[in-house]
């Protein structure tokens, strides 16, 4: 029961990341010299998040460990992402992406097919890993190309 219950907070808490990224759009539109606060509570957020899901895989003995497993190889799929729209914008970046979001599918699929209860969660990774994807494909062809 306790550790369902540390499981779904760690799942509310992803949820957190949304708000926080409409604060980010608003610093990096309206107000540029506040963008450090929206990546500094973003990079404690992801720790924090890092943190529990270690603490769920520890303790949890049951099929839902491979939710919070999930929940950490997205974490860190999104941490590579995330390096990659801040300091480390370099091309072979783009392809550590790819290795990474591999795995994190391959995680996701395994965690579908061991959880029976809370399938929703890696088929929802499953969808971002996708949509993230997509965007670094369309960078990865663009990347060089002169639009002027």
């Amino acid at each position: 029961m306790k550790d369902t219950f540390y499981l779904k907070l760690n799942g509310y808490l992803l949820l957190t990341i949304i708000p926080l990224s409409m604060l980010g759009y608003y610093f990096a539109v309206h107000n540029e010299s506040l963008f450090f606060l929206y990546e500094w509570l973003l990079v404690a957020l992801v720790i924090i998040l890092a943190g529990f899901s270690i603490r769920n895989i520890v303790s949890i003995r049951d099929t839902t460990r491979w939710v919070a497993i999930s929940i950490l190889t997205f974490l860190l799929q999104f941490s590579v992402l995330g390096l990659f729209w801040g300091p480390l914008s370099y091309f072979l970046m783009i392809y550590f992406y790819y290795a990474v979001a591999i795995l994190s599918i391959i995680i996701f699929i395994i965690t579908m097919r061991k959880n029976k209860t809370l399938r929703s969660i890696p088929i929802i990774f499953i969808i971002l890993t996708g949509f993230f994807t997509l965007y670094m494909v369309f960078l990865n062809t663009i990347w060089g190309s002169s639009l002027s």
